[in-house]
């Protein structure tokens, strides 16, 4: 195996090895995984030992053809995946892709079956007897479902990236360049054999170090490209967890006080946080029927009313009717309200933490 070999096998295996967990819970990153394992598995039967293997072992180009398939399964996978993240809410427009595919696979594989197993050898793709013509249709078909893969789902990145964010933009412009490489790639053997196909004593042959290159850029355009909204998503993952975990001092001290304002369903991370934020809400809210609310939002003072307010709970102090009113900023007209405020209870979570446990007279700001 050459070099360009195994950086395209590290990189495949990689991309599809950390695509595993976010597959589980999503349609599209099931589709992306699908694509970098297909793709990698064809890199593992296009190694010389395991073809030479499989060859000696079946005595026919079973390791071309699991190639062949391989590579197409990836394909449809990725251009199923571009559709399902381009879809906007739109219904699907790929109820044609998996059909195809499978004609187009269950083709190839009857050919190879009528052909005795064989693709490339004596009286395969690359030979000048009877059966060659049959070898390059074969190659034509296969190269013609590729193409039609990379083209569309190219085009559909193009488009969705003039109107998406900076970053998400970079990643759209390299995968889009990803797949317009791997186009290259197959339109430049599709040339070769349809042209050798029309005049067998064509001179035309096949350009190794552009195959190679634009293999490589191939991949490594669409795996940098694809990581990018991953990225994004494990980043933005990981604030989320951070929020949730600053907020925990005092979601328990308040839903302790209050266990019934506290909902057990689970869900998405950041509906997760959205709901800790209201039931957060909702307990300040309890807490204005035991104490007189501060007039300021400084975290420090809320979060001092608050541990004030449940040590008087907790001894039975309290009116028993909330006066409508929680301390925070307003908040109401701003279009990243939730964040913002999420931002602010993470402040008073903060506070409060350090104020948890002390006396009550020390707890004035």
């Amino acid at each position: 195996m050459s070099v360009v070999d195994w950086l395209a096998m590290v990189l495949l295996w990689g991309a599809s090895i950390s695509r595993i967990r976010p597959a589980r819970h999503s349609h599209e990153q099931r589709m992306l995984w699908g694509a970098f394992t297909g793709l990698a598995l064809s890199r593992v039967v296009t190694a010389a030992p395991i073809v030479a293997w499989m060859d000696a072992t079946t005595g026919t180009e079973l390791a071309t053809l699991l190639r062949h398939l391989t590579g197409l399964a990836a394909a449809t996978c990725l251009l199923a995946y571009v559709e399902a993240i381009t879809r906007h809410g739109r219904p699907s427009r790929a109820r044609w892709i998996w059909p195809t595919a499978l004609v187009v696979m269950g083709i190839l594989t009857a050919m190879f079956v009528a052909r005795g197993g064989r693709i490339y050898w004596i009286d395969g793709a690359h030979a000048p007897f009877p059966t060659a013509p049959t070898g390059r249709v074969y190659l034509a078909v296969f190269d013609a479902w590729l193409m039609t893969c990379l083209t569309a789902a190219g085009w559909m990145f193009a488009g969705y990236a003039r109107v998406a964010p900076p970053l998400l933009r970079l990643g759209l412009v390299l995968s889009t360049i990803g797949m317009a490489a791997g186009v290259i790639n197959r339109a430049h053997v599709m040339t070769v054999n349809l042209v050798t196909l029309l005049d067998p004593d064509t001179s035309l042959r096949e350009i190794p170090i552009l195959g190679r290159v634009t293999l490589l850029a191939c991949i490594i355009g669409i795996t940098a490209g694809t990581s990018i909204p991953a990225w994004r998503a494990g980043a933005a993952r990981l604030r989320t967890m951070a929020a949730l975990r600053e907020l925990q001092p005092l979601w328990e001290a308040l839903t302790r006080q209050y266990p019934a304002m506290a909902l057990t369903v689970e869900g998405p991370l950041q509906a997760r946080l959205v709901r800790r934020v209201l039931e957060i809400q909702d307990g300040m809210l309890n807490l204005t029927s035991v104490t007189t609310p501060p007039e300021s939002s400084d975290p420090g003072t809320v979060a001092a009313w608050v541990a004030e307010a449940l040590q008087d709970a907790r001894a039975g102090r309290g009116s028993g009717v909330p006066s409508g009113t929680v301390p925070a900023p307003a908040f109401r007209d701003s279009k990243d309200r939730v964040e913002r405020e999420t931002q602010w209870l993470r402040q008073v979570a903060m506070k409060f933490k350090q104020l948890d446990g002390q006396p009550v007279a020390l707890r004035v700001p």
